[in-house]
């Protein structure tokens, strides 16, 4: 495997240094880039590893003259680590007429010192544009992490507001259950494929427009910046001759921790802890059941599915007036 014998002049000082290396350019980091002249440089391509070795030390004895002690290299400034291959750069001719002469006993293939310096230009080059590079992709990530900051701030305070609106809202949905758990109209829960909803059910004509759930939908609603949302999110009642039932919408029972509106989520989950607890403990209701009347709320029934209807409502009255349910306080 070939090798090299580097000799390398000195930026700074009348000197210049004699080594051997497999890699020139490396090599001369470890004394600094910039304390070497390489566009006067030179480097000896050699047959293998050995023949670097030999070839260094017949240098260092033939210009052993011209050597400089490691103190002179230490008085201007120079390393201790390789301090005795610095040699005056007097004998500079003679070294490269020795080359010359003696090239068929030491055969060997010059790199010039311009070769040598456009290689560290090169790798200093890429180096910086590297480090360039570094810089910017840590720019860009303290930019991001600033923004996420800021956003995160922002959600922050939007949330912060939801929950001031949350509480606000919680003693009116506290108000509106109870009244249903006290009237005896609540036939239970159906945890169905859209959601969960909190069924009713209570005598009264058709011709009465006025829903069981008397609670607005705005009063449970909540805003924010690019945002908002209801904590009853629906309403949908049916009436027919002996009676009603009504579907209210609810939120999400269980607390899922994880998805877009993760946070509001555990919001609403801690304003109404006590309501959603005990909207949990309430018998629960087929959604199979519920589908016989759902297609009503959308078109007109005939008189055998008002009929069939009318018999599931009041057979959810009886039910909701047989049940008794605890207070929500007791919760």
């Amino acid at each position: 495997m070939a090798s090299h014998v580097y000799i390398l002049k000195d930026a700074f000082h009348q000197r210049f240094k004699i080594g051997k290396a497999n890699n020139i350019v490396a090599r001369a980091r470890s004394f600094r880039w910039k304390s070497i002249d390489f566009s006067s440089s030179l480097g000896l391509v050699v047959a293998s590893e050995e023949d670097a070795y030999v070839f260094e030390k017949i240098l260092h004895r033939t210009f052993r003259y011209a050597r400089l002690t490691t103190d002179q290299v230490l008085a201007t400034g120079g390393l201790s680590d390789g301090g005795s291959e610095w040699f005056d750069t007097n004998c500079w001719p003679r070294l490269l007429k020795y080359l010359e002469d003696n090239h068929d006993l030491h055969p060997h293939e010059i790199v010039s010192g311009e070769s040598l310096a456009l290689l560290v230009t090169q790798i200093t080059q890429s180096s910086e544009l590297a480090l360039a590079r570094a810089n910017l992709k840590a720019e860009k990530e303290a930019h991001r992490i600033e923004r996420l900051e800021v956003q995160l701030e922002l959600r922050r305070e939007q949330m912060g507001e939801v929950k001031k609106i949350l509480l606000s809202a919680q003693p009116k949905l506290f108000r509106e259950l109870e009244h249903h758990r006290q009237e005896r109209q609540i036939v239970g829960v159906c945890n169905g494929r859209y959601g969960n909803s909190l069924v009713l059910a209570a005598r009264q004509s058709s011709e009465e427009k006025r829903f069981l759930w008397r609670l607005e939908l705005q009063d449970t609603q909540y805003h924010y910046k690019h945002g908002g949302g209801s904590v009853i999110t629906g309403v949908r009642q049916m009436s027919l001759a002996g009676g009603a039932i009504c579907t209210v919408s609810l939120p999400r029972l269980e607390l899922q921790e994880d998805g877009l509106f993760a946070d509001v989520n555990q919001l609403i989950h801690e304003a109404f802890d006590r309501e959603l607890s005990w909207l949990r403990s309430l018998p629960t209701v087929s959604e199979e059941w519920l589908d016989l009347m759902l297609p009503v709320l959308w078109d007109d029934p005939d008189e055998k599915d008002e009929s069939a209807i009318e018999v599931c409502i009041l057979e959810a009255i009886r039910h909701a007036q047989s049940i008794k349910l605890p207070p929500l306080a007791y919760v």
